[in-house]
């Protein structure tokens, strides 16, 4: 069934391209972005009231992780950070548009997540496409009552004669210095450059505008509502093709595997510090080669467990409760290994000290354990729900990286790790790290604005080079945000570097 209001449609979506050219392109990310995104979620609104759509109510929680991602990018500055506060809200606008009127995010499955991405945008340009043909059809009625106004002629004169004076003033002024000085006066300075910008931004705003309009149309489309939530492309269900016996004699390998590693080597996995054999391996390699492979471990069974899931005939009770025992098993192992190599990062954190690289996999073991988790839940009682934990187990991680501040908690960490060390940090760095230092300053002046707020609370907390370094850093960097004038614009407000400039105002350098 074709839209009911086209041209309402188009114009929404023209001006979110125009409010997106004015307000991001080009520009800092700051207060803009969640601005921008408050639009378009009004646009939406006004899109389903004039197409008389309403939203599945199961699914209206999804508008408040996407409010909050998109707040977050004008919070944090952390560079990572924002590409995942900016990806997540592109993400859950994509998934609004494919799922809001039409399945309950709860019931979809893992290809139906796995589809969205692509089909988000694909269909908002075939439905664009669309919507922009039934415009232009409602726009030709209204072109023929437009014609028979008195003041019509006039205006359609002056749009023909437009180019034509156009093109005669460029030659005009060609032959004549005194013409084109007066042409000169009458135009910008650089007319080429003047059409230039005309022509980006014009593009911009089409093109964002299309985009837009497109996922506006998409989302309340009629015809995809008879479709209970099954996408076009989604994955038909595998047929099983193991039985039990096969699936049940794999996972029990691998628990036993899976056992004897954790049996053998628990003084090696929990002991810590005083089971390092130092000259067999250093420290750093205890900690980060034992990190990588039980984390990769813990992902392979993840999806050992999904696919086995998925192709093992289970008839009657039984055999599903010996299949569901023996995952169990083999997730409860795993989390074992993964609380080992989270143990194993902790160490090696403590010795070199904290970083982005070592933080973003110490959440990412927290979240794929809870993930685990909810994997033997659905695994038992709620078949068919795993998908969704999926969904929340992501938008969690990029939750936990913003509400923990990364910059700000690394220097805080790395600085109470100084204090704490003292002295006594000579000597572990001879046994454990030989030409390590209890803090890296440089690396602490290449973090965000994030950082700065907790670098001027704890400069004077240091001493000797890390502090005339810090020091000198600040100094330098409240002379390039007091230049900055790009910032100084509202859309351009940022919190982060807001904060920042509001400490570093505020601070008085010490020798």
């Amino acid at each position: 069934m074709p839209i009911r209001q086209p041209i309402r449609i188009l114009l929404a979506g023209l001006a979110l391209g125009l409010t997106f050219d004015r307000l991001l392109a080009g520009r800092p990310l700051g207060v803009s972005f969640p601005l921008f995104i408050v639009l378009v979620l009004l646009a939406l609104g006004l899109t389903m009231r004039w197409e008389s759509v309403r939203p599945l109510q199961s699914n209206l929680w999804v508008f408040v992780p996407l409010l909050f991602f998109a707040v977050m990018a004008a919070v944090r500055a952390n560079a990572f950070v924002t590409f995942l506060n900016v990806s997540a809200v592109i993400l859950l606008l994509g998934l609004i548009a494919v799922y809001l009127v039409r399945a309950a995010l709860t019931t979809v499955n893992l290809p139906g997540y796995a589809v969205f991405p692509l089909l988000a945008p694909t269909m908002s340009v075939v439905r664009g496409t669309q919507v922009a043909q039934q415009a232009a059809v409602h726009g030709a009625g209204l072109w023929q009552g437009f014609r028979r106004q008195t003041w019509a002629p006039v205006l359609r004169g002056l749009l023909l004669a437009l180019p034509i004076v156009v093109v005669f003033a460029l030659l005009l002024s060609s032959a004549d210095l005194m013409f084109a000085e007066v042409l000169r006066r009458l135009l910008p300075e650089d007319f080429v450059d003047f059409v230039r910008r005309v022509a980006v931004h014009g593009g911009i705003t089409l093109c964002v505008g299309f985009i837009l309009m497109g996922g506006l149309a998409y989302t309340v489309w009629r015809d995809e509502h008879s479709m209970e939530g099954k996408l076009p492309l989604a994955l038909p269900p595998v047929s099983p093709l193991l039985g039990l016996t096969e699936s049940a004699v794999a996972l029990n390998a691998v628990n036993l595997l899976f056992a004897a590693f954790v049996v053998i080597q628990v003084p090696y996995l929990f002991g810590g510090q005083l089971n390092i054999d130092l000259g067999r391996t250093t420290y750093a390699e205890y900690a980060r080669r034992g990190f990588g492979e039980l984390v990769l471990v813990s992902v392979l069974v993840l999806g050992l467990l999904l696919l086995l899931g998925a192709l093992t005939r289970r008839q009657g009770g039984r055999q599903t409760r010996l299949f569901n025992l023996s995952s169990t098993v083999t997730v409860g192992l795993t989390v074992v290994m993964l609380v080992s190599a989270f143990k194993r990062l902790l160490l090696y954190e403590m010795a070199y000290g904290f970083t982005e690289m070592r933080i973003y996999p110490h959440v990412f073991m927290i979240w794929l354990a809870l993930l685990l988790g909810w994997f033997l839940v659905t695994l038992w009682v709620r078949p068919g729900r795993f998908a969704i934990g999926v969904v929340i187990a992501c938008l969690g991680f990029v939750a936990t990286l913003n509400v923990l501040n990364v910059d700000d908690f690394i220097v805080r960490r790395n600085v109470e790790r100084y204090e704490q060390l003292g002295s006594t940090a000579f000597a572990l760095r001879d046994v454990y790290n030989p030409g390590d230092s209890r803090i890296d300053p440089t690396y602490l002046t290449r973090l965000s604005e994030d950082a700065i707020p907790a670098l001027v609370q704890s400069v004077d907390r240091l001493a000797g080079e890390p502090k005339r370094e810090v020091a000198n850093y600040l100094r330098g960097k409240l002379l390039e945000m007091g230049a900055d004038t790009a910032r100084r614009q509202w859309p351009a407000f940022h919190l982060a570097h807001h904060r920042a400039y509001d400490a570093l105002a505020g601070w008085a350098p010490g020798e």
